[in-house]
Formats: C-alpha cells, structure tokens, sequence
C-alpha cells in the first residue's frame, strides 16, 4: 500500500470511529435520557405527556428536516477552499452538534420541570442544530469514500477502513456508556450528572477525531471529477430522482436502517425489563460489539469471493436469525448472548454493502447526466438515516408508553401482555422490513460490479476525449456515444 494510501486509511479510520461514537450516542441514547433520567422526581402522569410530546416533536423535526439534506449535499459539492471540498464541513458539524448534544443532556436550568413549555421550545432548536449540523458531517465525512477511492478494489477496502473505524467507534461507546454514567453519578451526585458526564466525553471524542481527520487525510484529483460544474439548489431534487438505480437502493437501504435503529434502541429496555439485568447491557451486548471489529475485516476477502449482493443478503438473513433468538431467548444468558453476536457480526457488512452501492450510484448519475455530484447522492443515505431514526425514537417513545417501561418502573411492573407487544415491535417488525428490503433490492437494483467497471471506463474515455477538445481549442463537440451507451 502507498504512503499516502495507508495514511489516508489510518486518518480516515479515525474520523469514522469519532463519527459513529457520536452517532450511536445521539441514536441511542437521547430517548433513553428523556424516558429515564430527566424528569426524575416529577409525577408520572407529567413524566409521561412531556415524553409523548419529545418524543413526537423529534419524529417531526427529523421528518420535516430531511428535505434540507441534499441541499447540505449540493452545498458541500459547490464548496472550494484551501482545506479542500470535505474538510471544512467535517469540522465545523463535528464541533457545533457534538455542543449541542451536550446542552441536550442537561436540564437547561431546571426549566423541564418549572417551565415545560419554555423547555421544550429551547430543545427542539437545540435539536434543530443539532441534527442539521450533524447532517453536514456525515455527509462530508462519508463523500470522502469517492475522493480518496475510484476502482471497485479501492472502494472496498476504504470501505471495509471506514467501517472498521465505524465499528470501534460503535464497540467503545456501548462497551463505555453504562460505566461513564455510574462514573458521573458517583463523581457528580445524580443520575443526570451521570449522563451529562457521557454527553461531554462524547464531545470531546468528535472534536478530536475530526480534528485528525482534516489534518490526516488527503484527497486525491480524479480524472472524471467535475468541480468547476456547480449544482443550482433548483437542480437537487432533479439529481437524485433521475439516478433510477439511486431510488431503487433507497427502500432496501431505509429498511435497514429503521430496522436497525429501532432494535439498537430497544436493546436497552431488553437487558431491564426482558433479560432482567440493565447492567449486563455493557457486559454482554457491549462486548459481543467488538465482533463488528472482527467481521469487517473479513470484507474484502468476501467480496474477492463472492458478489456485494451475495454476501449482503447472507448478512442480513444472520440478522434476520439473530431477531428471531431474541424472539425466543427471555433470560437465558445463552441464548442473549448468542443473539446479541450474531445481531452485531452482520452489521458492518450490510452497512458497507449499502454504502458502496450507494457511493456506486454517483458514477452511474454521472454517467446518465453527464454530471458528478458525490455529495447530494451521498446525503440519501443520512437522509434514510434520519427518517429511520426518527420513526424509531417514536416508535420506541410509544413502545415506552404502552408497555409501561417509564420512569422508575421495574420488571415486576411489566406484564406479559407487555413483553409480547415489546418483542413483536423490537423483533417481528424488524424481520418483515429486512425481507422486504431483499426483494426490492433483487428485483430492481442493476449496477452490478461489471456494469460499474464498464460505466468507470466510459466516464475516463468522455474525461479523455473533453480533455484533449480543450487542448486543441474544439468547441460544441458532440461526445460520441460510449460502449454501454451504444448497447442501451
């Protein structure tokens, strides 16, 4: 591997491991905290209608907001400076929502018990910023895929690095979020301290890690790039409806993460009110992540081997097992144990999948429209994302509410009714949308690994062609018409 290949690769991993600390800690835990921790000492009726109206709000922000996402994308594609098209943008999301999470975990004066409409109004804005400044990271973090990788065997291993770094991330912060609350709740006093504590750790990890990122990596000039060509914020929505292969991805890849974001914030009430043992959450759920670590690296040696179609759908009918143990597991440590592995192996691998797919699609746009707009195709998936997340934080939220799991409840409160309604949205839904994501993504989804290398030399043979037009001074050329194009 070059120099600034594996220097590239060792930055990069960094950003991803900061980048999924945060994610993980704003996906996860944020409904945790207003469910348990931040109306300690209300009443429960008023602990209750606060949660239900947080918790639709959250849904409706995330709702109305993904409309904003490609225009951050198309931003970020028209953005030139000295520190280069991502960075900026990497830095500045980084530093503004790791602040504002944090300023979520606290009780902002004590107005959520004095002044409840004055507090949800001061946290649905600092959610706003929250999010969208997040949006902008992500989306820079992950458009860097394309510029520092162009051949299938590049992407599959910046992928299988980012990733990887992804999974770290991810396996600290569930191995570390119950001991850092403990930490802050002994060191602080409350069980509030105790989560504002892990907020600003989590502020700390994504400010440096960002910090690295921007000064670590590198991005590479490609041949087929087009810079100088800015997108019009009329021309967004156009890019991303017209890339047919980019639309067909988005259902199986919404599937996923709704499935995954809703499974990955019930897990919490699983190990305290099913399993029976909240604090076993770290022992066994965080500690079988570190499996995330082992299975990506095994990525490029799949993929050598077999199709990304192959070996995502393998990855997802492991998940698809894996729920259906949970089904069955109650407080069997063995079979928890075994269920939390095998929902945990597949993850890095079905999201790489996804994502290299996706990162695909911007070289098959391009080679449609004659265009290439790397960030406004990227800024789907967190669009998904969010739309995933949103619906799960109201999922869980309601889940919450109707099997009794608020508050100071203990598993002696929940009944079995309770159980059988929390397992079939944590485990029965989940399986249905992975089923449906396999169908749509083998009945629609074309841009197959020969497909995209024949599109790859039809876009170098146009960048060539447009090359040598500006030597000789030719204008108004007509392209001729490239291989693939003449077959369609």
């Amino acid at each position: 591997m070059k120099h600034s290949n594996l220097r590239n690769s060792i930055f990069y991993l960094i950003g991803l491991l900061g980048h999924d600390f945060f994610y993980f800690a704003f996906t996860l835990y944020i409904i945790k905290f207003i469910t348990s921790a931040l109306f300690t000492g209300a009443d429960g009726h008023y602990t209750d209608t606060m949660v239900a109206t947080i918790s639709g709000a959250i849904v409706t922000i995330r709702v109305v907001e993904l409309v904003l996402d490609p225009f951050l994308g198309a931003l970020i594609d028209n953005t030139k400076s000295r520190f280069g098209r991502y960075k900026p943008w990497i830095m500045l999301g980084g530093v503004v929502c790791s602040s504002s999470f944090v300023l979520l975990f606290t009780t902002l004066g004590g107005t959520n018990l004095t002044h409840p409409v004055l507090y949800l109004c001061m946290f649905l804005v600092l959610f706003l910023i929250m999010d969208g400044s997040y949006s902008l990271y992500d989306i820079a973090m992950w458009s860097m895929i394309p510029a520092i990788s162009t051949t299938y065997e590049e992407r599959n291993r910046i992928g299988t690095v980012a990733r990887l770094g992804a999974g770290i991330g991810q396996a600290l912060l569930t191995i570390f979020v119950m001991p850092s609350i403990i930490l802050g709740k002994n060191l602080f006093g409350s069980e509030q301290a105790g989560w504002l504590f892990f907020a600003i750790i989590v502020l700390v990890c994504t400010c440096l890690t960002a910090l690295l990122t921007c000064i670590g990596v590198k991005e590479h000039e490609s041949a087929i790039d087009t810079p100088n060509e800015k997108t019009k914020f009329t021309e967004v929505f156009s890019v991303i409806f017209k890339n047919d292969q980019l639309a067909w991805l988005a259902l199986p890849n919404w599937c996923y993460y709704f499935s995954l974001a809703l499974v990955s914030t019930l897990m919490t009430y699983y190990f305290q009110y099913v399993y029976g043992n909240a604090a076993s959450y770290s022992t066994i759920f965080g500690t079988a992540t570190l499996v995330v670590v082992v299975s990506i690296l095994f990525y490029p040696w799949l993929t050598r081997r077999f199709s990304r179609k192959q070996v995502l759908f393998v990855a997802l009918s492991v998940m698809i097992v894996s729920l259906a143990f949970f089904t069955f597991a109650g407080n069997n440590t063995v079979m928890v144990v075994i269920a939390s592995v095998l929902f945990l192996l597949p993850q890095p691998i079905i999201f790489t999948s996804f994502l290299l797919e996706l990162t695909d699609t911007i070289d098959y746009g391009q080679w449609k429209s004659g265009k290439r707009n790397a960030s406004i195709t990227l800024a789907v998936r967190p669009l998904l994302d969010k739309f995933a997340g949103a619906l799960s934080n109201g999922v869980v939220g309601l889940v919450a509410l109707v099997c009794g799991m608020t508050g100071a409840a203990s598993i002696a409160d929940i009944t079995s009714g309770n159980i059988v309604v929390f397992k079939t949205i944590m485990c029965g839904l989940p399986i249905a949308l992975l089923l449906l994501s396999m169908f749509v993504y083998q009945k629609k989804f074309k841009l197959n690994t020969a497909f995209h290398a024949q599109i790859m030399k039809d876009l170098e043979q146009r960048a060539a062609e447009d090359r040598q037009d500006s030597a000789e001074g030719v204008e108004d050329k007509q392209p001729q018409k490239t291989m693939v194009e003449q077959a369609i």
